[in-house]
């Protein structure tokens, strides 16, 4: 109960937060913007709700201003609390650092989980009175919703990225560096590194038993960005964990996970051999 106590009072926080209001009031004006801007009309029953989210929401701002979200919100949670003294009296609770460290992620990623599910409410209203008033062809509610959870989890992935930065980091700047660091490789760099190692490496990759495509594959979906669009694609094109992508779509799924837990699992070992 020590992690749940933990975590009901960071979801507190944060949900009170200033920041989190405006950042949920900026990010649904944006996507209502681009729902009222965007409206094909006769295109068949979901062709305004795909073409919103998969062309327009989801590059130029699920993938980039939600995992900038999720490093905000999560970068200051151990460090921050370790700058201030509040830790030391926040341990000396019946809490271990495990429970400390695993409950802000869940705290925080319900938080933000809740704030993207805010943000992406007005847009669907909007959607919602385009359809009745016959502005579009139809607004396809339950897509709509599958890709809200997609950006969800999107968004506790650099949370618990963040956190694991936090923890393991002795001050909210180091925090704030890591985590910024990893945002712009994941979202900015990637493409750009991964071409230019799978470059350098085509030697040595050729006499393994597995393709440089196979490899490219891998680290598109290495990707926590990439790999919610490629099951975000899937889901929208009614085929998610079906059709020729399957096997990518297990292991885009299966790197979210990884990256949900790895990060604070390692922060937490850096954590708990620190001197507070």
């Amino acid at each position: 109960m020590s992690l749940v106590a933990v975590a009901e009072k960071d979801f507190h926080d944060a949900v009170r937060s200033r920041g989190m209001a405006i950042l949920v009031a900026l990010f649904s004006l944006l996507v209502a913007i681009f729902a009222f801007v965007i409206r094909p009309s006769g295109q068949g029953e979901q062709f305004a709700t795909e073409l919103l989210l998969r062309f327009f929401v989801g590059p130029f701002l699920v993938t980039t201003l939600v995992p900038l979200v999720g490093v905000v919100v999560g970068y200051n949670a151990v460090s921050g609390e370790r700058e201030s003294g509040s830790l030391k009296l926040l341990l000396s609770l019946p809490h271990s650092r495990a429970d400390v460290v695993f409950g802000k992620v869940v705290g925080r990623g319900a938080a933000l989980s809740l704030a993207v599910g805010a943000g992406f409410l007005l847009p669907a209203i909007v959607l919602a009175g385009l359809s009745w008033t016959d502005q579009i062809a139809a607004f396809n509610a339950g897509s709509y919703l599958g890709y809200t959870v997609f950006a969800a989890v999107l968004g506790v992935v650099f949370v618990a990225i963040a956190v694991g930065c936090s923890a393991a980091a002795s001050t909210q700047r180091r925090a704030l560096i890591g985590g910024v660091s990893i945002y712009v490789l994941f979202v900015l760099l990637w493409g750009a590194i991964t071409g230019q190692v799978l470059g350098a490496a085509s030697p040595i990759v050729d006499p393994l038993p597995f393709s440089t495509a196979q490899i490219r594959t891998f680290l598109q979906v290495a990707n926590p960005t990439a790999g919610v669009e490629v099951l975000t694609n899937a889901f929208l094109g009614g085929q998610l964990f079906t059709g020729d992508t399957v096997n990518q779509q297990i292991s885009a799924a299966s790197m979210l996970v990884f990256w949900a837990l790895a990060p604070p699992l390692v922060g937490l070992w850096k954590f708990d051999t620190d001197d507070l």
